[in-house]
């Protein structure tokens, strides 16, 4: 099921944003859960269940994916394709998986170095079709660097192998949250992990689907709404959590800073940077760099889309400063085909002086197919 979502879509200046809105479920908890249900047997969407659709391109794949699992299309989701690469070639001794050709530029490199393997797609196509030849391996040593989700593959493929496995981290983990709501997952699911000092151990595991699977609203979604309220909205929000293990859960404790590091939820800071601009003075963002290879370069990005509605940002060393004055003009934004520069556009139109037209809101398809209905139902635009 799909919703109408307009090409470009203007938000009226000097409105101040009201309303209910029903979150849909978490991108993170649900793609995690349904590939452990389908390694487990079970139906995928039982991970959805409850939740109404329509559900975002990226966990449309998913649940696709872990029902094929030996050959899946991964779309343009990062984090799917990072989790697919180790579960196939742990299961099944060989990698299928095809992806949106945008989702190639923005590498996997550190699970090709772990599994010992070159996964360049077939020339001329989209689709990585390689043996996997892992022998005796047993140890698997990852760089978490630039993101957890490769470690997050491996917790869910390892369990899967009939001998012990170590993974070994080369460096602490970024995003750590992240691959901690892996590691509660794989447990759920009846997978035996251990972690040391520098990294894990996995023992031969049999995952079964539990009575409860613990899939919550989006977090990242609900923060786009709380931004709103910082900024003078009063928009009620459905469906989230407190015991989520979703860092982005945290999203109003980082807003109060105006000097807070965002390592282990890097999603923020969009929504970040436009709340600051709600505030007098100087508001420093910490460990964006590695934004640079998201959706879009996420870290640039923020800048000129805060600097474009007549803001003032600039990007420092692995940190992005935002120079708030209380307001911005408004004008036109290119959110650069990422669906979190155009939820940060809508928030920063409610302290614009004048209209802000976003470009390309079809983007938000990626995370939140809703997103146009929900802001014409607190009454910023019209459909």
């Amino acid at each position: 099921m799909w919703y109408f979502i307009p090409m470009e879509m203007t938000i009226q200046n000097g409105i101040s944003p009201s309303g209910r809105v029903t979150l849909p479920p978490s991108k993170s908890e649900a793609i995690r859960a349904a590939l452990l249900i389908g390694l487990a047997g079970g139906d995928p969407r039982l991970a959805v269940a409850g939740f109404p659709e329509p559900y975002c391109g990226d966990l449309c794949d998913a649940l696709l994916a872990a029902k094929e699992l030996k050959s899946a299309y991964v779309g343009e989701s990062a984090a799917l394709m990072r989790f697919m690469i180790p579960i196939q070639a742990v299961k099944w001794g060989r990698v299928e998986v095809s992806a949106d050709e945008v989702l190639y530029k923005r590498g996997y490199a550190e699970i090709e170095d772990c599994l010992g393997v070159s996964l360049a797609p077939i020339p001329g196509t989209t689709l990585i079709h390689k043996r996997v030849r892992l022998g005796r391996k047993n140890r698997f040593g990852i760089d978490c660097s630039r993101s957890s989700q490769f470690l997050s593959g491996l917790l869910m493929a390892l369990p899967l192998m009939k001998r012990d496995c170590e993974i070994i981290l080369k460096n602490p983990p970024v995003s750590k949250p992240y691959s901690d709501m892996t590691l509660d997952f794989v447990r759920l699911f009846g997978g035996r992990v251990e972690e040391t000092e520098t990294g894990y151990i996995t023992h031969p595991s049999r995952y079964a689907v539990p009575e409860e699977i613990p899939v919550m609203g989006d977090a990242s979604y609900a923060a786009v709404f709380e931004a709103m309220n910082l900024l003078g909205g009063s928009v009620e929000i459905s469906g989230a959590s407190g015991t989520t293990r979703q860092p982005d859960r945290r999203f109003a404790e980082y807003a109060a800073m105006s000097d807070c590091d965002i390592t282990d939820c890097p999603d923020l800071l969009p929504l970040l940077a436009a709340v600051a601009c709600g505030r007098r003075g100087d508001t420093v963002i910490r460990g964006t760099a590695r934004l640079r290879t998201k959706e879009s370069d996420r870290e640039s990005g923020t800048v000129e889309l805060i600097n474009g509605l007549g803001g003032s940002a600039e990007v420092g060393n692995d940190r992005v400063v935002v120079h708030g004055t209380g307001s911005l003009r408004g004008g036109a934004v290119d959110p650069q085909d990422d669906h979190r520069l155009c939820f940060a556009a809508a928030v920063a139109a409610t302290i614009c002086s004048e209209p802000v037209t976003i470009k390309n809101v079809e983007c938000t398809r990626k995370s939140a197919p809703r997103f146009p209905e929900d802001l014409a139902g607190m009454g910023m635009l019209s459909l």
